[in-house]
């Protein structure tokens, strides 16, 4: 009996000597993982000896270009799309590789991406988000030339691609913005732009709408039921012209960059197929379909103190009376918003502010839209601020019962975006007008 105990113990040693075994499920340790997840990132932003061109996508407005030469493991040099002086006048800050649940490109120090994520609004964003953009990035993964990221908070992909030589020339010798120039300028030549393109056997027009200030681009057409198809993309500009970056889908067709040739701009979809961009006299969508409660504008709208320029109308001294009786009240105007809120109901919002607070005075009118002749009741309903007396009395006068034509108006500012106008129907010259959009 007592050699079977010192068996059984001797058994129980061994045992308790024997190399813990780990089962390692992607046949490494998640250190070794890490490390080598980690260096392969340092590695890549390194290697490309000519940069990286680069495009982000942000949450609150559209896509910007960008060219980045990671110089070292600490230092980067980039310039962006984001303004001319950004796009000529290369930024150097520092940068790192952590692991943060995976390998991630943290900027560190004020670089043009921190514009972009600056909370203030101080560079075109909105206070508190600004562009609602990052400045730490998740690498997700790297194929041929190209490294895909995203945000770490609002998960907006940032993608690098190798540049060539001649493409480092241009970045640094000024050709970024003289590009990002000619583009604005050969865009806005077009009158009322569009592309013709072939669906299913049926020629198409589809109109463009580019616009600098949000980094949008719109594309519009009409289907077979006569109904109005928007869609939005984001797009961030090249030595050539323009990526197309979220989006560029519009009715099966792709559409993926824009490019300058001379003095003409051409569209491209996913396969390789030429649009070239074409003018019109008048806008090809008609407004009267395209301005409706559930249509792709059912409103239109002034933001900020300034109509779009270039336009005259008798509306034009109302506004200006409306902004100076707020100023002498310190107050400052915000905007002006007629939207069509229901099938039955328009309501007409003026906001103003007074240091941080935003107030509102709005009126419900029972309307009717026909044939693209709008008529509106009295107010059915006000609120507080109408009551005060925070809209004057011209422009109230100017809605109540109003009847008015809506028609297509076009600014001297190419940037204002598409805008829309209610004519009054017993004076011409009586004109409300504001950038069209869903509000």
């Amino acid at each position: 009996m007592k050699k079977i105990l010192i068996y059984i113990v001797g058994l129980f040693l061994l045992a308790g000597c024997e190399k813990e075994k780990v089962d390692l499920t992607f046949g490494e340790k998640p250190e070794e993982r890490m490390s080598q997840r980690l260096n392969e990132l340092r590695g890549m932003l390194t290697s490309a000896e000519n940069g990286w061109k680069a495009h982000l996508t942000t949450g609150a407005k559209g896509g910007y270009g960008f060219y980045f030469n990671f110089e070292d493991a600490k230092n980067v040099k980039m310039l962006s799309d984001l303004t001319a002086a950004t796009s000529t006048s290369a930024n150097t800050s520092t940068y790192r590789v952590i692991w943060a649940m995976n390998a991630s490109l943290v900027f560190d120090t004020f670089n043009y991406l921190t514009m972009l994520q600056e909370p203030s609004g101080n560079y075109g964003g909105t206070a508190p988000n600004g562009y609602q953009s990052d400045i730490e990035f998740e690498y997700v993964k790297n194929s041929g030339d190209s490294i895909y990221m995203r945000g770490k908070r609002y998960k907006q992909p940032l993608i690098l691609t190798k540049a060539t030589a001649a493409e480092k020339v241009a970045y640094n010798d000024g050709s970024y913005k003289t590009s990002i120039d000619k583009t604005t300028a050969v865009y806005q030549s077009y009158s009322n732009p569009y592309i013709e393109v072939d669906l299913a056997g049926v020629k198409t027009r589809i109109a463009l709408t580019l616009s600098n200030t949000s980094k949008t681009i719109d594309f519009g057409s009409v289907d077979a039921s006569n109904k109005a198809i928007i869609n939005t993309s984001k797009f961030a500009f090249n030595l050539t012209g323009f990526d197309i970056l979220s989006g560029g889908l519009h009715r099966d067709v792709l559409f993926t960059r824009g490019e300058v040739e001379g003095n003409n701009l051409s569209v491209y979809d996913s396969n390789g197929t030429k649009y070239p961009v074409m003018s019109t006299n008048m806008p090809i969508l008609p407004i009267d379909v395209m301005f409706n409660y559930s249509g792709a504008f059912n409103g239109m709208a002034i933001n900020g103190l300034t109509l779009p320029p270039g336009i005259n109308s008798s509306f034009n001294a109302t506004w200006t009376a409306l902004t100076n009786f707020h100023a002498s009240n310190n107050m400052r105007t915000v905007s002006l918003t007629f939207k069509l809120t229901s099938a039955r109901v328009a309501t007409l919002d003026v906001r103003f502010t007074n240091g941080s607070t935003v107030y509102s005075a709005s009126a419900d009118y029972n309307y009717t839209l026909v044939d693209g002749t709008l008529t509106l009741t009295s107010p059915i309903s006000t609120n507080g601020n109408w009551n005060n007396g925070w809209v004057s009395l011209a422009v109230r006068n100017y809605f109540d019962k109003g009847v008015f034509k809506l028609t297509y108006l076009t600014s001297s500012d190419p940037n204002a975006g598409t805008i829309g106008g209610l004519i009054k129907s017993n004076d011409e010259t009586a004109i409300f007008y504001g950038k069209l959009g869903r509000y």
